[in-house]
């Protein structure tokens, strides 16, 4: 019966903390979503673009176009198609994804999410 006794469970301050810590992840996570949703549709268009026996035979003027209509489609608006890279050398397609997305969490705190990636497809089959 002692042990029982003993026992104390959390106090009112330190439910007071971590309601607080969990609302500040809650917030950054809330506001962090979108961001990581976002970067996935580019991914995805870019994939699915270069996924495509037709790509090889674009140029790559060409190629930002079909990415910036899957783009304004799909509405990301992180990035324009223009901010890729996008290089044809030796047969290989290649997209480079490099962007940073700044959200405000509360006052001067702000979280940043640096997106790189580099997407790339050999024309030969």
């Amino acid at each position: 019966m002692k042990g029982r006794a003993r026992q104390g469970g959390l106090s009112l301050l330190g439910w007071i903390v971590v309601l607080i810590v969990l609302a500040v992840f809650g917030t950054a996570a809330f506001r962090m979503v979108p961001a990581y949703m976002e970067y996935n549709t580019i991914k995805s268009a870019t994939v699915s673009l270069l996924g495509d026996s037709k790509t090889a035979l674009m140029s790559e003027r060409e190629i930002r176009d079909a990415l910036s209509k899957r783009f304004i489609i799909n509405q990301v608006n992180a990035i324009t198609a223009n901010d890729l890279v996008v290089s044809k050398e030796g047969g290989r397609v290649s997209v480079a994804v490099d962007y940073e997305v700044r959200e405000p969490l509360f006052y001067n705190v702000s979280v940043v999410m640096t997106f790189q990636d580099t997407f790339s497809k050999s024309a030969a089959p």
